[in-house]
């Protein structure tokens, strides 16, 4: 019994829990077109919680990554605040956009800058296509414009 109550196991539950409050007030509203997405986010956010749960109780986790200090987090925390507290005024695929250019930059293994930048542009054009292509056009979801879009 002393196996299953280690830390890892602790943190799985928590965010375990998590997730099921927020699928609980996700999907469970009288207005369901409305929260079709949310749900949509929270139930997969909830499956995945459930499978790293399973796997910390039944010890299935290989121990083979190396640890990340905090300090090199607070940057990309910092970026997404300031992203999410200007999207309004900027517009939020701009924000998106350059957010994710800069943690893509900071977090890269690479070397050599200039194939730094073309992957991380790469990269953030791409996945703000996506997100344009699911939000705009496939769920016609209404998202800040700013004063760039």
């Amino acid at each position: 019994m002393k196996k299953y109550l280690t830390r890892r196991t602790f943190i799985a539950l928590a965010t375990l829990t998590a997730a099921l409050l927020l699928f609980y007030v996700s999907y469970f509203q009288d207005n369901r077109e409305v929260y079709l997405f949310p749900g949509i986010v929270a139930g997969a956010v909830l499956g995945l919680c459930a499978v790293s749960f399973v796997r910390e109780v039944f010890d299935m986790c290989a121990d083979d990554f190396k640890p990340f200090p905090f300090k090199r987090e607070i940057f990309s925390l910092l970026v997404m605040a300031a992203a999410a507290l200007s999207a309004e005024a900027v517009g939020m695929y701009t924000c998106c956009f350059l957010a994710l250019l800069a943690i893509s930059l900071w977090y890269s293994p690479q070397k050599s800058r200039a194939k730094k930048l073309r992957d991380s542009l790469l990269f953030s054009t791409g996945f703000i296509g996506f997100m344009y292509l699911l939000f705009s056009v496939v769920l016609n979801a209404q998202l800040p414009k700013g004063i760039l879009m």
